[in-house]
């Protein structure tokens, strides 16, 4: 049987999103989802979107705004400013989508199937 690393997740905006730029240049965005339960409560998700999903969504969403990701979750680990290995679980974003059109402050394209992204070579490339 084939593996299969796949997430799909709608929920609400945390914050405001934190777009960087890696030491090469590669436009990210980083940013908290919260996914409500069935039962009452929230889930919280830490997400990243590199490239094109990025830039599209840079500047142009805000706290509160419904999101659709699509992407698989990563788990990758970093020794932080005092020597302590930490290990961070988050999904990697293929493709978002804007549900709350009222909220977006510009226009937003979402990146073409066919794009093929290798995120696992941009892991050790995260400014934090």
């Amino acid at each position: 049987m084939a593996n299969l690393n796949r997430i799909i997740l709608v929920g609400r905006l945390t914050a405001d999103l934190e777009s960087r730029s890696t030491m090469d240049g590669i436009p990210m965005a980083k940013f908290r989802l919260a996914v409500g339960r069935p039962q009452g409560g929230d889930d919280f998700f830490d997400i990243i979107a590199w490239r094109r999903e990025a830039e599209n969504l840079g500047g142009k969403v805000q706290k509160d705004t419904m999101l659709l990701v699509e992407g698989r979750i990563q788990i990758r680990s970093f020794e932080d400013q005092s020597g302590q290995r930490r290990w961070v679980t988050e999904v990697v974003a293929r493709n978002v989508q804007i549900l709350d059109q009222a909220k977006v402050s510009g226009p937003v394209s979402s990146m073409p199937e066919s794009e093929i992204i290798d995120e696992a070579s941009l892991a050790d490339d995260l400014p934090f």
